[in-house]
């Protein structure tokens, strides 16, 4: 025993940690087996203390397998998503720690550590890109549900666009009182830059309208808001939604925290998502500063930018292909599969939304704001047109084809795929 405490004195991690196991395990070896005769224990202990049986044992250690050492979970994070550049920008990670360990870098379009993890493993619980987390997205092409509707809102707002649902739906929620407030992306008019909003009057809504191309950062505000709120509806794109998910499906004590305040997920169909310099790109293209917009909206392979003075101009998407983040590029969601509703215009009749009602919940909050006199819906939504862009959106991501995060990904085809 001696032999190995010097040893340890002058050896460094890993092979001091590697040796201090051995020496546990050298004591519980001996106490499982009682000496049988004190000579013979002597005579041995002295063989093992020889010069010659302790370079045996060195060796040994020396040529043993490395040992990779465990990675905290901020570690795991950098090397399975951001180093990949497939980190969807939820910020789903930042809203669960509980060490403010980590802060969002808007030029690398990912998280970055600034303080110690504390390794509570919430971050990986949450992350819409850990491969393990891709087992919990529905193999369905369109996901569970349980109703589809045409749907648009009857309450009145020029911002509105493609049925104005989900402010019908927040409108619902508020004046009922089944939440205490709504988490929105508001935008700046000056900059156009999206921000997240939280709404507290239903009246506020109609500001925080239309459609919105360059954040998804809704779950940011999360970790605070919780603390001064009960219940919370949120509105989403597909990775944040599917962050959400796994927040509601989590056994972690810190993702559950938060999951258990958010009362209502609406999901957003979503292709894919710009950085911050899509703004002025559009700028420079159409020669307009962004103080100008008075609306987006991307349909027929094109962004449409309405002006303040009604006019209008338009831009293949093409021309605006690098400004994609990439994270958005590994995302297999077209329709925000973990929501309680989703809301799109694919498929839908001229002038309103298409409705994918999917939990209990969606289908109780989608019934009051029917009651409510705040939506009109009817039925005919054009499913195959939904299945087609969701495939669309697969294959251009290479998904179907290609292996994702060490894995392979595929779709089960839907009844009317078959």
């Amino acid at each position: 025993m001696e032999t190995y405490l010097n040893f340890i004195v002058i050896q460094t991690e890993p092979i001091g940690a590697i040796i201090m196991k051995m020496i546990t395990e050298k004591i519980a070896d001996s106490m499982s087996h009682p000496l049988e005769d004190a000579s013979h224990n002597s005579h041995q202990q002295d063989r093992e203390e020889t010069p010659s049986c302790q370079s045996k044992e060195i060796s040994g250690i020396a040529n043993r397998d490395p040992i990779e050492p465990l990675l905290l979970p901020i570690h795991e994070l950098e090397k399975s998503v951001w180093l990949k550049d497939v980190c969807s920008s939820c910020m789903g990670c930042i809203s669960v720690c509980p060490a403010g360990t980590l802060a969002y870098d808007h030029e690398r379009n990912r998280p970055h550590q600034i303080t110690s993890c504390v390794d509570c493993k919430a971050c990986l619980d949450v992350c819409p890109r850990i491969p393990a987390n891709n087992q919990n997205i529905s193999s369905q092409i369109l996901g569970p549900y349980i109703s589809i509707k045409n749907a648009k809102s009857k309450i009145d707002s020029i911002r509105s666009q493609n049925g104005g649902v989900a402010t019908a739906l927040l409108t619902a929620a508020l004046d009922e009182e089944l939440v205490d407030c709504a988490l929105v992306m508001g935008q700046d008019p000056w900059s156009q830059r999206s921000y997240p909003r939280v709404v507290y009057d239903a009246k506020e809504l109609k500001k925080c309208a239309g459609n919105k191309y360059t954040s998804n950062a809704i779950l940011e505000p999360l970790k605070d808001l919780i603390k001064c709120t009960k219940n919370i509806a949120l509105v989403g794109t597909p990775c944040s939604v599917h962050a959400m998910g796994l927040m509601r499906r989590s056994s972690n004590e810190f993702a559950e925290r938060v999951a258990q305040k958010v009362r209502f997920v609406i999901g957003l169909f979503c292709f894919e998502a710009y950085d911050e310099s899509v703004i002025a790109d559009i700028s420079k293209i159409i020669g307009e500063p962004a103080w100008r917009f008075d609306g987006m909206n991307i349909g027929d392979g094109k962004m449409t930018i309405k002006l303040r003075d009604g006019g209008f101009r338009t831009i293949p998407l093409q021309h605006l292909a690098e400004d994609v983040k990439t994270g958005c590029k590994a995302c297999a969601d077209f329709t925000a599969k973990l929501s309680d509703i989703s809301i799109g215009r694919m498929g839908s009749a001229s002038g309103m939304s298409t409705v994918i009602v999917r939990t209990s919940e969606g289908m109780g909050l989608f019934d009051i704001a029917e009651d409510m006199g705040l939506l009109e819906v009817t039925d005919g939504v054009n499913v195959e047109a939904i299945e087609r862009a969701s495939r669309l959106k697969l294959t251009k991501n290479g998904i179907i084809l290609s292996d994702i995060f060490g894995g392979r990904h595929q779709y089960v085809r839907s009844k009317s795929e078959r």
